[in-house]
């Protein structure tokens, strides 16, 4: 009975906190929550994880019930970073009230304001499963998402400011998002990427003035490069065309992605080998549409092996199959000019399926 009675105080208290975040709240000064915090943290990084995986595999056309054991393995470990993260937060609260002689605060309150304000995010692996059913709906489901989270957001602040004064509270808000930006850095990254995937317009688009010159066909993509690069296939794995002139080439690379991955991620692996051995003095990134579809661009400016050299790279992935434009100026006297001109390229890209 008494097990029992527990359960229903803890069912009871999460709702509490999801529909009546006001009066939850107001509850932290005299409630004593104990492990149900950290039960509710865990829990919260675990339908996180399991909601932003479902969408990345559901915008590719995959159920994922077939990665059901890698969801729930990598779902733990979110849930762990972020049980870690709500702690520091805490602990930093804690210590900020004590030297500031709020000394009726506890360690356990600023905890459970903090691990608390996730709750919301357990509804969204339900919601989740609309995309996975319905993908016609993924755009909705996403909206309800985001709905959700800054309804997470708001908790957080409403907690906070139960047990701390505004001004103290505002300050703890702070380290609570910069907190979890740099424990979860990835997991934004994914949230961002996947909101693209869902809905491209989210993307700025790519404004230049495309290229002149040839027009190739390049398995299913189109690509306009003018006349003095010349053309070849040098039957490089995973290169199915090189341009060069006597400064620069320009390859066009295709391979797999890992059915997990998203558009950053993608960008990352494709660029490895175009960066071996690069020491770069000036990394951007930008996302941005080329013709419709969403297009990681990549910009480093560094030398290999004692030679200036400037990179910009454009990836597009396309469910599990993407392409990228590789280009490599060497010893450009106007690094954004040579940048300018890989953009006026492949702003005449049009792509059709990507090759496997």
């Amino acid at each position: 009975m008494e097990s029992t009675g527990e359960l229903a105080w803890f069912r009871g208290e999460v709702l509490r906190s999801i529909v009546r975040p006001r009066s939850f709240a107001r509850s932290l000064a005299r409630e004593h929550f104990g492990l149900a915090g950290v039960l509710i943290v865990v829990a919260a990084g675990v339908a996180f994880s399991l909601t932003i995986d479902a969408l990345v595999l559901t915008t590719k056309g995959i159920f994922p019930a077939s990665f059901a054991a890698r969801l729930v393995f990598e779902s733990l470990l979110l849930g762990a970073r972020l049980a870690v993260s709500a702690s520091v937060v805490a602990l930093v609260v804690f210590i900020g009230a004590r030297m500031t002689r709020q000394s009726d605060l506890t360690l356990d309150q600023c905890f459970n304001a903090v691990a608390f304000a996730s709750s919301p995010l357990l509804v969204t692996p339900l919601v989740a499963l609309v995309a996975v059913f319905a993908p016609e709906l993924l755009l909705f489901t996403a909206a309800v998402i985001l709905l959700i989270g800054l309804r997470a957001l708001a908790g957080l602040a409403l907690n906070l400011r139960a047990i701390l004064p505004v001004p103290a509270a505002a300050l703890a808000l702070l380290l609570a998002l910069g907190s979890g930006w740099l424990v979860l850095g990835d997991q934004v990254s994914r949230v961002r990427m996947t909101a693209y995937a869902i809905a491209p317009e989210l993307a700025p688009t790519m404004t230049t003035t495309p290229a002149h010159g040839k027009r190739y066909e390049i398995q299913g993509a189109t690509l306009t490069v003018p006349e003095e690069w010349a053309y070849s296939v040098r039957g490089i794995p995973g290169e199915i065309a090189h341009f060069e002139t006597a400064s620069a080439t320009l390859n066009v690379a295709v391979s797999r992605a890992e059915s997990l991955a998203t558009m950053d991620s993608f960008a990352d692996v494709i660029a490895r080998g175009e960066r071996l051995g690069f020491s770069a003095r000036r990394n951007e990134r930008s996302i941005e549409r080329i013709n419709g579809l969403v297009a990681v661009d990549d910009r480093a400016d560094g030398t290999y092996d004692g030679r200036h050299i400037a990179i910009r790279q454009f990836a597009i992935l396309v469910r599990t199959g993407g392409i990228a434009l590789q280009f490599r100026f060497f010893d450009p006297p106007d690094v954004d000019a040579a940048f300018a001109q890989a953009a006026a390229i492949a702003a005449t890209w049009q792509l059709g399926a990507p090759a496997p």
